[in-house]
C-alpha cells in the first residue's frame, strides 16, 4: 500500500468534516455574543487621604475601575432592537458588592444608534438600533465597590440559539496560557535537580574541562536540564541582590513593592491550579490589596436547558 493510498481516507474524512462546518456556518443564524475584554483601575484614594473622587452626579467613591465589554455580532443575520424580547432586553449585571457609576457605547460604525443606560445601582441597559453581521460595540463600563466582581449579560433575542452571556470565557485559562505557565513551572521544578542530579553526573562522568571546552560531547539530556537549572537560579540570584541594593536605599523595615510580592510557594500553587484547572492566576494591583493573589471565580458558560422553552 503506498503512502498515497494511506493518506487518502484521512483528506477525504477532513473534507467531510470541514464541509460540513462549512454549511452550518453558512446557514443564516442570529448569533449576539457578549465578552468581558479587560478590567482596569481608574483611579483610587486610599481612606486616609484628605479627598475623594468625585462622578459628574457628586457621588462620592474610594476607587473608580471599567470593565471593557465587546458586544458582537458573529451571526449572519443583523439584530435590531425589535429582536430583543421586551420582557428579557439586554442588560449587564454586577454582584451587590458592586455599583455602577457610568457607562458609554463606542460603535464601530458612527452611524449606530446606541445607549448606555444605569437603570438600577447593579443593572446596565444596553439599546441600539442595528448590529449587521461582523459589527460590533466596545462598552466601557465604570464602577465601584469589588474590582473583580461577578458581571453576568442577560437578554433574549428572538431566533437565536446561542447564549448571550460569554463572561466565562474571562475567567477560564486559554489554552496557550496553560502551556505557557506549564513551561515556566517545569523550568522552576527543574532548577534542583538539574543543578545537583544532572550536575552531578556531568562532574562525574565528564569533568569539568570537558563541560567547559567541549560541552557538545555531553549528552543533550544531561546538559539541557543543567543549563536550564544554571539559567533559573542565575535569575534568582540577580533578582535578590538587585532587591538587597534597593533594600540598602531606604531605612529598615521601609516597606517596598518587592515587600508585597507572593511568596514562591503561592505562584507554585496558584500555577498549578492553571495548569490543572484552568483557572487564572493573578497578583492584584490594586492600591487596597497589592500583590494579593487572585484566582477568577469558576463561572460556567450558560447553556440551554428544558427551562428556557417549558414555562
Amino acid at each position: 500500500m503506498t503512502l498515497g493510498e494511506l493518506i487518502s481516507p484521512v483528506t477525504a474524512l477532513l473534507r467531510l468534516i470541514t464541509s460540513f462546518y462549512g454549511r452550518q456556518s453558512a446557514r443564516p443564524h442570529k448569533r449576539l455574543e457578549g465578552s468581558i475584554l479587560l478590567r482596569g483601575i481608574v483611579a483610587e484614594v486610599p481612606e486616609e487621604l484628605p479627598f475623594f473622587l468625585c462622578d459628574i452626579d457628586g457621588n462620592r467613591h474610594r476607587g473608580i475601575y471599567v470593565i471593557g465589554m465587546l458586544i458582537w455580532n458573529k451571526g449572519t443575520q443583523p439584530v435590531t432592537q425589535a429582536d430583543i424580547l421586551p420582557s428579557a432586553p439586554l442588560q449587564v449585571t454586577v454582584d451587590p458588592d458592586s455599583t455602577f457609576v457610568n457607562a458609554q457605547i463606542i460603535p464601530i460604525e458612527d452611524q449606530t444608534d446606541c445607549s448606555a443606560t444605569v437603570i438600577s445601582p447593579t443593572t446596565l441597559r444596553l439599546d441600539f438600533d442595528c448590529i449587521n453581521p461582523n459589527e460590533y460595540l466596545i462598552v466601557p463600563i465604570y464602577y465601584t465597590g469589588n474590582p473583580m466582581t461577578k458581571v453576568q449579560i442577560t437578554g433574549r433575542i428572538i431566533g437565536q440559539e446561542y447564549s448571550i452571556d460569554h463572561t466565562a470565557a474571562e475567567v477560564k485559562a486559554a489554552f496557550f496560557e496553560r502551556l505557557t505557565v506549564l513551561a515556566i513551572l517545569l523550568m522552576l521544578l527543574n532548577t534542583i535537580p538539574g543543578l545537583l542530579v544532572a550536575g552531578g553526573y556531568i562532574l562525574h562522568d565528564y569533568g569539568l574541562g570537558t563541560m567547559w571546552h567541549d560541552p557538545n560531547s555531553i549528552p543533550t539530556y544531561l546538559m539541557i536540564p543543567f543549563a536550564m537549572g544554571v539559567m533559573t537560579s542565575a535569575m534568582f540570584i540577580i533578582s535578590r541582590i538587585i532587591f538587597w541594593f534597593e533594600r540598602k536605599k531606604y531605612p529598615e523595615g521601609y516597606p517596598l513593592y518587592g515587600d508585597l510580592e507572593p511568596p514562591l510557594f503561592e505562584n507554585i500553587k496558584g500555577m498549578l491550579r492553571t495548569v490543572l484547572k484552568g483557572e487564572k492566576y493573578r497578583v492584584s494591583t490594586s492600591l487596597f490589596d497589592w500583590g494579593k493573589p487572585i484566582l477568577l471565580t469558576a463561572k460556567k458558560t450558560k447553556r440551554r436547558t428544558i427551562d428556557d422553552w417549558i414555562r
